[in-house]
C-alpha cells in the first residue's frame, strides 16, 4: 500500500496567539503525547514540532485522510480543546507539497522573520527527540536530512540567513528605538541568551532573571569566558534604592536578578524582554506599578508571560504577533533573496524525489538480475542431467552466462534508473513488476510536478 508525506500545521500564518498558547505542550506531557500517537493504525512515523510560533506535525501514513482525523482528534483530547477548532486553525499538505513546506519550514522561509536560523536547531531537537522515542524511522530520518542539508544550501547561497537572525533581534530591533541603558530578560533559554546578546552587542545593560538560577549563572559564564562581558553582579531589593534607571550598570556587566525578587523589581525596568517555559503568566495586572517613564516590554513566550491587561498602567505590551511592522521591513528587504531561496527548495523537492525513486527501483533491478542468475543455473544443471553437458565445465559455462546476463541486462538496468526521473516511469516500472512478479514491489511515485513560482511573502 502506498504511503504519503503529510503536515499538520498551525502557524502565526493560520493560528492567532491566542489558540497558539493553548497548543504549545511542556516538555512533561510532550513525551507522552509522541508515545500515543504511535497507536494510531493509519499512522507509520511521526515528528512533533512545537515551537512558540508553531506547532506541527510531520507524519507518514498510508491512509492519510484517517490519519487526519486521528491525529487531530487525539490532540484535542491532549489540550482538552473542541476537535472543530483545531479543524478550522489546521493547514495540511500532501506528498510533495508536504516536502516543500517541510523544507521551507527548516530554511526559514516560513517564520515569522524570514530567514531566522533559530528554527533548524529546535528541528534538530525535535527529531532527536521524535527518534530516540522510536516514533520517526527510515523514511522520516531520510526527509529530514535531506531538509537540514538544503537549509545549509539555502545559508550558503543566499544572503537570506543574515540579520536579524530572529525574532529575538527583531524585539532588540524595537526596543533600541527608545535608547534604553537597560533591560531585564526573563528566562534564560535560547529565545532570551540570543535577545541579551543583542542587547549587549548594542550597548545596553542586561539583567536576567531566570526561574532555575543554575542556568542563568551558566549562560553569564559563557558571556564572561567569551569576553562578552567583563562581570558578573547581583542584585537583590536590598541592594538598591529608590528607582534608578540604570541600575548603575553598562554593558560590560550583566547582571542576575534572584527570581523570588522579580516581582519586586521588573517595575523599574522601561525594557522588558520574557520568554519563559512558565504555562502561566508571570507578570499579572495587579502586580505592575505606575511609572513615570516609558516603558515597553516584549512577551515572546508562548502561553505568554504577561498579562496583557498591563498595558492599564502606560506599559506598551508587545507579542511576537505585534512586531508586525519591523517584520513586514524585514520582508520587503529580502524579498529578492527569498525568491531565490524558494527556487533552491523547490529544485531540492524535486531531487529528493528523484532519490526516493531510485533507491526503490533497486529492488526490481535487484529482482531481475536474480531471476537471470535462477535461470541459468537451472538449464545447466538439466543440461548435465540429460548428458548435454559434462559436469566438470558447469562452473566456466554457469560464468560465461553470468556474463552474458550482465551485459544484456546492463542497459535496461541504466534505462530503469533514468526512467525511475520521469513520470512515465512508473507505469513502465509497474509493467515490469507484473513480467517479473516481484514481491517487494517499490512506493510508485507520480509526483514529479513541483511548481512553486507564485510566492506570496
Amino acid at each position: 500500500m502506498q504511503a504519503h508525506y503529510l503536515t499538520l500545521s498551525f502557524s502565526h500564518k493560520n493560528t492567532p496567539i491566542t489558540l497558539r498558547e493553548k497548543l504549545a505542550l511542556p516538555q512533561d506531557r510532550l513525551v507522552p503525547f509522541i508515545k500515543s500517537l504511535r497507536a494510531i493504525p493509519s499512522l507509520r512515523e511521526v515528528l512533533l514540532l512545537s515551537t512558540c510560533n508553531r506547532v506541527e506535525f510531520y507524519l507518514y501514513t498510508h491512509a492519510p485522510q484517517e490519519c487526519i482525523v486521528a491525529v487531530l482528534d487525539a490532540f484535542a483530547r491532549e489540550i482538552a480543546l473542541p476537535l472543530h477548532i483545531l479543524e478550522s486553525h489546521c493547514q495540511s499538505a500532501l506528498d510533495e507539497k508536504a516536502v516543500h513546506h517541510i523544507f521551507s519550514v527548516v530554511s526559514g522561509l516560513d517564520s515569522i522573520v524570514l530567514g531566522e536560523t533559530q528554527i533548524v536547531g529546535q528541528m534538530k531537537e525535535a527529531y532527536k527527540l521524535c527518534f530516540e522515542l522510536e516514533s520517526c524511522a527510515q523514511e522520516m530520518t531520510r526527509l529530514m536530512h535531506f531538509a537540514f542539508r538544503t537549509a545549509a544550501k539555502v545559508r550558503t547561497q543566499t544572503t537570506i540567513a543574515k540579520t536579524p537572525l530572529s525574532i529575538a533581534s527583531v524585539a532588540v530591533k524595537k526596543a533600541l528605538e527608545s535608547s534604553p541603558k537597560s533591560a531585564l530578560v526573563l528566562g534564560a533559554g535560547e529565545m532570551t541568551q540570543l535577545a541579551a546578546r543583542h542587547l549587549l552587542d548594542s550597548g545596553v545593560a542586561v539583567c536576567m532573571s531566570n526561574r532555575s538560577k543554575n542556568r542563568a549563572i551558566s549562560f553569564a559564564t559563557t558571556l564572561l569566558q567569551e569576553k562578552k562581558i567583563k562581570q558578573i553582579t547581583h542584585i537583590t531589593q536590598e541592594s538598591h534604592a529608590g528607582v534608578p534607571k540604570d541600575f548603575g550598570l553598562d554593558s560590560s556587566v550583566l547582571c542576575l536578578l534572584d527570581w523570588q525578587d522579580m516581582p519586586r523589581l521588573f517595575n523599574d525596568f522601561s525594557i522588558i524582554i520574557s520568554a519563559t517555559s512558565a504555562q502561566e503568566l508571570i507578570i499579572r495586572r495587579q502586580m505592575c506599578e505606575t511609572r513615570d517613564m516609558k516603558r515597553v516590554w516584549f512577551d515572546l513566550a508562548v502561553p505568554r508571560d504577561i498579562e496583557s491587561t498591563c498595558a492599564e498602567c502606560g506599559i506598551e505590551v508587545l507579542c511576537v504577533d505585534d512586531l508586525q511592522q519591523v517584520i513586514e521591513e524585514n520582508r520587503s528587504h529580502k524579498k529578492h533573496q527569498a525568491h531565490q531561496a524558494y527556487g533552491l527548495i523547490g529544485a531540492a523537492v524535486v531531487e529528493y524525489f528523484h532519490w526516493i525513486q531510485s533507491l526503490d527501483v533497486l529492488p526490481l533491478i535487484k529482482s531481475m538480475r536474480e531471476q537471470a542468475k535462477q535461470a541459468s543455473m537451472q538449464e545447466v544443471a538439466r543440461a548435465i542431467k540429460k548428458g548435454y553437458l559434462q559436469a566438470q565445465y558447469e562452473e566456466e559455462v554457469l560464468r560465461i552466462l553470468h556474463n552474458a546476463f550482465n551485459v544484456f541486462l546492463h542497459n535496461p538496468t541504466l534505462n530503469l534508473k533514468e526512467l525511475s526521473h520521469h513520470k512515465e516511469g512508473d507505469t513502465i516500472i509497474q509493467a515490469l513488476q507484473k513480467v517479473f512478479t516481484q514481491n517487494d514491489k517499490p512506493k510508485l511515485l507520480d509526483r514529479y510536478k513541483c511548481e512553486y513560482d507564485d510566492i506570496s511573502l
